[in-house]
């Protein structure tokens, strides 16, 4: 029983869905912040309002932990590698 029990866990982490984008991957001048600029170049279709959905702060600039929300919640997917 116990083998299944971590059979089981182990597939749950293969299985669950991989947030693997990181504000280190899109950021281009070393703030620790994605820019609107900065994100267009990983979504070339982001619009103004797409990109004040993800940046909840409403400082004009994508943290890590808003990156992480919006793709948690799916309004925006990690780009394919």
């Amino acid at each position: 029983m116990r083998r299944f029990a971590l059979t089981t866990s182990f597939a749950a982490l293969i299985a669950a869905p991989s947030f693997a984008l990181t504000v280190a991957e899109v950021d281009q001048n070393g703030d620790s912040l994605i820019s609107f600029d900065e994100m267009a170049t990983v979504y070339p279709s982001l619009t103004p309002e797409a990109f004040n959905a993800v940046d909840t702060s409403g400082d004009s600039a994508v943290d890590e932990d808003e990156l992480t929300a919006a793709l948690e919640s799916g309004l925006i997917v990690a780009p394919a590698e």
